[in-house]
């Protein structure tokens, strides 16, 4: 994946790549300056990088860097298993413009701060956006993700002012939309740039050879690492053999002796890190 600030960035302004927020019929162009309430404001500022939930390294952008699988007891294996379309089904582009997902959802996590995000699906791609918010805010409930540090929550919400989007697209939109940071997707991997978690759709679908039997839990690598590096968390190596392999280690460029995992705690609530990278 990408990251190109998250919270750190927050009060700058962003190249929103032309894009359309639609919200039920209503269409309306989006101030680009005018994104979301912003996080905390202290997190460590990190350089551009690339990462599809895979994340790429800014210099191959077919090496992303995968968020995990279910760790410890292989919690989220097998659940919820999409059929997997056929490669080529899959649109490389479209229009840039979004549906955003009505509702708001519970506050769920911590005591500290609430992150406000909206889910948004880009036009055209067949997939609906109650449908991908639904999976985001289970991902983002879970009690193995970021909330069990017991500060940070999460309430999704369909208008205003938001802390952050998780946005699906196609490839080109996604590259298109990155690349105003200066980060090169390559059309197959994710990034975070500024306030957006941007999902490529092919990702999203299809997933990478460590989860080709399972993409729920893949999309739950994508959605952590990609928010996790929006939280300020930089990429992580492994820890030692047969240990799970943090969520953000680029599992995509290889496991190095951990197993699969995708939430960043386990369900002891006991972190899942591993040494810095880069």
């Amino acid at each position: 994946m990408v990251i190109a600030g998250g919270l750190a960035l927050r009060g700058a302004s962003e190249p929103s790549g032309g894009p359309t927020d639609t919200a039920g019929a209503s269409s309306v162009t989006e101030d680009p300056g005018s994104r979301g309430a912003g996080g905390t404001g202290d997190a460590p500022k990190e350089e551009p990088t690339a990462s599809p939930a895979d994340r790429k390294d800014g210099k191959d952008g077919k090496d992303g860097d995968e968020t995990g699988e279910a760790g410890g007891k292989d919690e989220g294996k097998g659940k919820g298993q999409d059929e997997k379309p056929d490669p080529g089904s899959i649109p490389s582009s479209g229009p840039g413009t979004f549906a955003t997902a009505d509702g708001n959802g519970d506050r769920v996590g911590g005591s500290g701060r609430t992150l406000t995000y909206v889910v948004q699906v880009e036009d055209g791609i067949g997939i609906s956006a109650p449908d991908v918010a639904a999976e985001v805010d289970r991902i983002l409930a879970d009690e193995r993700g970021w909330t069990a540090d017991g500060k940070t929550g999460f309430r999704r919400v369909s208008g205003g002012a938001s802390d952050f989007r998780v946005r699906l697209a196609t490839a080109g939109t996604v590259d298109d939309i990155c690349g105003q940071y200066g980060l090169d997707t390559g059309g197959e991997v994710n990034c975070n740039v500024g306030q957006d978690v941007m999902v490529n759709l092919k990702r999203w679908l299809l997933a990478t050879q460590y989860y080709a039997d399972d993409v729920t839990s893949y999309r739950a690598l994508i959605i952590n690492h990609e928010v996790g590096h929006f939280l300020g968390h930089g990429h992580e190596g492994c820890p030692g053999a047969g240990r799970p392999a943090p969520v953000m280690m680029q599992q995509i460029k290889g496991l190095h002796g951990c197993r699969t995992n995708v939430w960043p705690y386990d369900a002891d609530g006991r972190p899942v890190t591993g040494p810095a990278v880069g």
